[in-house]
């Protein structure tokens, strides 16, 4: 856990803790927080659904929707950055058609994340895919990353 986040788990109080600990189970069991079981948690804890929203919202770990068949995380550490990480994002962004914010495309096919440094930093630029890094890659190569996923399924 970082500093900055472990400050901040620190100056919460305790009950916000046991919320974003049952938060990690829901999401662990179903891969996102649906509306339905916030609802629930607000009846079984007493605690105003517009809280647990704010955590939900707040913290980046969590998601309220579901995440894709595939899971695309593009490297933001700095040599990934300096190497064309952000074409590399925009890329997918435009082949998945991602909405405004969305880190998921429409048709469920896969989830776009970010990570800043995964350690293969001689293979910068890199998108891991569903636990695979896909080293040196250039933008002009996602279309066929792609194609080669919708294969698989």
């Amino acid at each position: 856990m970082s500093e900055k986040l472990e400050k901040k788990w620190e100056q919460l109080p305790e009950s916000d803790k046991q919320l974003i600990n049952t938060l990690n189970k829901i999401q662990e069991e179903l891969g996102y927080i649906p509306h339905y079981r916030l609802t629930e948690l607000a009846e079984q804890s007493e605690v105003p659904e517009s809280q647990l929203h704010g955590l939900v919202s707040f913290f980046n770990c969590f998601r309220s929707r579901p995440p894709g068949r595939h899971k695309l995380l593009v490297c933001y550490g700095t040599a990934c950055y300096a190497k064309g990480a952000p074409l590399i994002n925009d890329r997918l962004a435009d082949e998945l058609k991602l909405e405004d914010n969305a880190d998921t495309s429409t048709d469920g096919f896969a989830t776009v994340d970010h990570v800043y440094c995964v350690g293969a930093c001689s293979q910068a630029p890199l998108v891991v895919v569903d636990g695979q890094i896909n080293g040196k890659l250039k933008s002009y190569e996602v279309p066929i990353l792609l194609n080669k996923l919708r294969k698989k399924g």
